[in-house]
């Protein structure tokens, strides 16, 4: 039994193609935004509101009265040269493009929020990966072989403390960039430099603040 079409898809993109944006169609259909982007990224809904705004620029534009060259030359359906991001499409793979496609309607705000986001998970994550248990945690693994002369295996040993070192030396260096994104976060929302110094010192309270802030705005939007 073939399964129905889902007729919000055609709402949705109806909606997009007045020029709607994501996150007001989501609220129109209630909808998760994630859903409409899908949606947008899986049936090309930019090639066509492309082709409709190129439509409605060639009519503001006019021909000339009796003006037989200007007939006939529009750029044609479906042309990348129409479409917003025709270069990328043209040079990028697929998956790398749909991905720039995903973040159209992201501000820089949002980019840097989500850089943190993934940064801090990154950290969180790496806790259990290069997790050493005790001062006898060593790791001896196989690395190479050796010929000519001397034939044998090339082994590489790290002892706990030079495990240890590595983590500590690589956090250290995750949690300072993670610090920076948070205060280029912080400055792009308004905050001054000196402010946002300020408030990143303790950067974990500085995430849940700005996820805080985030929350009671989307929220308010929802209203």
């Amino acid at each position: 039994m073939s399964r129905k079409p889902d007729k919000r898809i055609e709402q949705a993109k109806a909606l997009y193609l007045k020029g709607l944006k994501l996150i007001d169609i989501s609220k129109q259909l209630d909808l998760p935004e994630g859903t409409v982007r899908r949606w947008k990224s899986t049936y090309k809904w930019d090639n066509e509101r492309s082709d409709k705004e190129s439509e409605r620029s060639d009519k503001n534009k006019g021909a000339q009265p009796g003006n037989k060259n200007a007939s006939g030359h529009g750029a044609p359906k479906k042309n990348s040269n129409a479409e917003k991001h025709g270069l990328f499409r043209k040079y990028l793979p697929e998956e790398t493009f749909s991905i720039i496609d995903e973040m159209q309607d992201k501000s820089p705000l949002d980019l840097i929020w989500d850089a943190i986001q993934i940064q801090y998970a990154a950290i969180i994550r790496s806790q259990q990966i290069m997790y050493v248990t005790d001062k006898n945690d060593k790791t001896i693994e196989k690395v190479g072989t050796q010929d000519g002369n001397v034939i044998g295996e090339k082994w590489e040993v790290q002892q706990a403390w030079d495990k240890q070192a590595g983590f500590l030396k690589a956090q250290s260096r995750a949690i300072d960039s993670l610090k920076s994104m948070i205060k280029d976060y912080l400055q792009l929302e308004g905050a001054s430099k000196a402010d946002a110094k300020e408030q990143v010192e303790d950067w974990k309270a500085a995430i849940i603040a700005i996820a805080k802030r985030r929350r009671e705005k989307a929220d308010g939007g929802a209203d």
